[in-house]
């Protein structure tokens, strides 16, 4: 076997080893809805087809028992809409957790923003008055208890091997071999 390593062997291991970067890279968000979120979806102004997509989940209520998470390009979200005014004031009446790409700006965080919230009261067709706080973080399952999750998750794989993220970038090592000992 030659010492020098030939162009084409060197192009093939980039192109196999950038084919599995977003695979190892993605940011992950909480993706849920609580039932009345769901139910009351266009009365709370949330954009029209996507709420069709979502299953209710009222874990989502709660950071201690949400699991459901996405691959997610964009900042993670979470809104939160509680009741203003009468004896329910103050009460959550519905939660949505989910990758920002599919609802309102900003797409991008300011620089040097790791979270952003913004608070807006509103009017329901019933004439609820409801506040809907959209906020947006950057950073895996950041719109969620993100360290009980992390905590979980790495002690789990630390024991049994199964991270996924390990295992994608252990097949493009082991790939990248194999084409080394093929030519």
């Amino acid at each position: 076997m030659s010492t020098t390593f030939p162009l084409n062997i060197f192009l093939q291991m980039m192109l196999i080893f950038l084919l599995f970067i977003p695979a190892t890279c993605a940011v992950l968000c909480y993706q849920c809805a609580s039932e009345l979120a769901l139910i009351n979806w266009s009365r709370y102004g949330l954009p029209h087809a996507y709420g069709d997509s979502m299953i209710a989940d009222d874990s989502c209520l709660d950071d201690e028992r949400i699991t459901g998470h996405i691959p997610c390009s964009a900042p993670c979200m979470t809104i939160n809409i509680t009741a203003v005014g009468g004896k329910h004031d103050g009460k959550v009446l519905g939660v949505v957790r989910d990758c920002q790409r599919y609802f309102r700006s900003p797409k991008s965080l300011p620089e040097g923003s790791l979270r952003l919230c913004r608070s807006s009261e509103r009017v329901t067709l019933r004439d609820q008055r409801i506040n809907m706080t959209f906020c947006y973080c950057q950073g895996s399952l950041c719109n969620g208890k993100a360290t009980t999750f992390t905590r979980r998750s790495s002690s789990r794989s630390l024991q049994s091997g199964n991270d996924p993220l390990s295992a994608s970038l252990q097949f493009s090592i082991f790939s990248m071999v194999v084409i080394l000992l093929t030519s």
